[in-house]
């Protein structure tokens, strides 16, 4: 059982005033009192009680006296006011899922709906963005990785970070495609290894040169950053974010990624050859 203090919280949370919730469950009791009667056995002030009958009366759940003067009010039915209640929360919920179809339905120009690139600097935010581009990423990951990410002088102490991000995609998600190129060096082996075993296909770039730009898309987003300095190690702090592009958007970049990979790196595979392995065998 619930208190009178507790059915008037009750009241509340169904759009009930204090007052109105006081005045309504005072009338519940008596039926039908004077508005003085109404204040005395409610706690509600007079002046007070009048504006709970005016709107109580709007909402048609009591009634006044039809006489000019000392009319008493008198409550309805309490199942016709639960049944009302009830009856217009059915239709604010019909009302909610009108809105939401409209609303989902709502166009907006296309200036305003265009993609946004964003500049981006600095190693930690741009490792950040990196980690944040493969997590969300469903269907695609092309990406030219660049030294810096793979040195563990510039990883913070862990060489293996992009690859560990790279695994757990593929591992919770075996359909996405995930294409990378790297720098191949011996120490990287082991970890490329695991990679190749789940099905991610991996090129090695060829040459001495320096690469000089890093790219990442991701379904339909991109991480382009430059090569900015080289001190005892390339630096890449620098670059841009492309934010749900469109396909047009994307496709100039996929198409630098798939000239970069097939001009400048070559497919490293797993072998089982007794032979000596090349740099690219592993």
């Amino acid at each position: 059982m619930m208190t009178e203090s507790e059915i008037e919280d009750s009241l509340q949370e169904l759009g009930f005033t204090k007052n109105d919730s006081k005045v309504l469950l005072t009338l519940c009791k008596y039926k039908i009192l004077s508005p003085a009667d109404i204040a005395r056995n409610s706690g509600v002030d007079r002046a007070r009680v009048y504006d709970s009958l005016n709107r109580l009366i709007e909402k048609g759940f009591i009634q006044k006296e039809p006489v000019k003067r000392g009319a008493n009010y008198q409550v309805i039915p309490v199942e016709r006011i639960f049944k009302s209640i009830r009856e217009d929360y059915k239709r604010k919920i019909s009302d909610t899922m009108d809105l939401e179809k409209m609303i989902s339905d709502l166009k907006i120009d296309d200036e305003e709906s265009e993609p946004r690139v964003w500049a981006i600097s600095s190693r930690e935010k741009i490792r950040k963005k990196i980690k944040e581009l493969i997590s969300d990423a469903e269907k695609r990951i092309f990406f030219v990785v660049t030294p810096d990410l793979l040195m563990e002088e510039l990883s913070k102490g862990s060489s293996d970070w992009i690859f560990k991000e790279l695994w757990n995609k593929k591992f919770s998600n075996e359909n996405i495609q995930i294409v990378i190129a790297l720098k191949y060096h011996d120490v990287l082996k082991e970890e490329i290894k695991k990679l190749l075993k789940i099905n991610i296909i991996i090129h090695s770039i060829e040459g001495a040169s320096v690469i000089p730009f890093g790219l990442l898309i991701a379904d339909n987003d991109f991480l382009l950053t430059t090569l900015d300095q080289i001190i005892e190690a390339p630096e890449y702090t620098s670059g841009l974010w492309l934010e749900h592009g469109k396909d047009k958007q994307v496709i100039g970049y996929e198409h630098l990624f798939r000239h970069f990979i097939n001009s400048q790196c070559k497919l490293i595979a797993l072998t089982t050859k007794t032979v000596k392995k090349s740099s690219n065998e592993t």
